[in-house]
């Protein structure tokens, strides 16, 4: 019995001071817009012997969202403290008229009790009228137009600089990767395309019949020191015979036949051997070739 007359006194005692505490709450603007911030000021006169919490963060002001939140630090007069606290809230929901209330919350020994505001109101504002589901085409305020209108297109820049930016990637990493067998490549093929335009020209000479036999072994020789000198990066066009024979050993396999077709350009007369000298440069050609692409395959 006694157990239950204590319970009774706590109940009364909470009772009465809840009664003391009314906290006030309201909307510091008579309309809302959509995603609009808009302050609900919240205000407490109490007893300075009490213990009062207001909302934080953590609070659910559904369907509201909280956005921040500004308080003014407690001030006590006398036997009465004051707080007060404005809370910027956004709303997403699109009744014509919305409500709030929030609580204060009263600290006893173990537990609180929430005592809240009187529910206040505020409009929200429409941002567009309301529109019929169907409209009749004769009511529609429309203009037919068929006529083709020509629209420009907008250069993408960023897309071009990306691309360009991955494009000078692409070929930084190829040439760092496969720069060098690239560079074989081109080269190999730069030396076959040379060499069959070698031959074919010199087949072209050996086959002419009405050209004297001097100018003939003249133009035959020039073509095998120009091709040579590009192959071997050699000055074979501006030496003689003599001094190719001089400056370069490996010149001596066809030293013969040099000689033989020097002897045709000055005398004017046919060698009978001058077939076999044009032979003889013909494979020295192919041999120095051949040497020349497997130093660039394995260089």
């Amino acid at each position: 019995m006694r157990r239950y007359l204590i319970v009774l006194l706590l109940t009364i005692f909470s009772a009465g001071h809840a009664q003391e505490i009314k906290p006030k709450g309201q909307f510091l603007a008579d309309s809302i817009k959509i995603g609009e911030s808009v302050g609900f000021a919240l205000s407490l006169r109490y007893s300075k012997d009490l213990d009062i919490l207001f909302p934080d963060s953590l609070y659910n002001f559904s369907p509201y969202e909280l956005e921040r939140k500004t308080f003014e630090p407690t001030k006590t007069v006398g036997d009465f403290s004051y707080d007060s606290a404005v809370y910027y809230i956004s709303s997403f929901e699109i009744d014509s008229v919305q409500y709030l209330k929030l609580p204060v919350f009263v600290l006893h020994d173990k537990d609180s009790s929430a005592i809240y505001t009187k529910e206040d109101s505020v409009i929200f504002k429409h941002l567009v009228a309301e529109i019929p589901d169907s409209v009749s085409a004769e009511a529609a305020p429309l203009k037919e137009n068929t006529n083709y209108i020509n629209v420009p297109l907008q250069f993408n820049y960023p897309y071009f600089i990306i691309g360009l930016i991955l494009f000078v990637i692409i070929v930084v990493v190829v040439i760092v990767v496969f720069g060098g067998r690239i560079k074989k490549y081109f080269i190999l093929k730069k030396l076959k395309k040379n060499h069959e335009k070698f031959i074919s020209r010199l087949n072209q000479l050996k086959t002419r019949q009405n050209q004297p036999i001097g100018q003939l072994a003249e133009s035959i020789l020039l073509v095998w020191k120009k091709y040579m000198e590009k192959l071997e990066n050699r000055p074979y066009t501006k030496l003689t015979t003599k001094e190719v024979l001089t400056r370069y050993e490996n010149v001596g396999d066809v030293a013969d036949s040099l000689k033989g077709i020097d002897r045709t350009i000055y005398s004017g007369k046919l060698d009978s051997y001058l077939e076999d000298h044009y032979t003889n440069l013909e494979r020295f050609a192919v041999k120095h070739y051949q040497q020349k692409v497997e130093e660039v395959k394995h260089g």
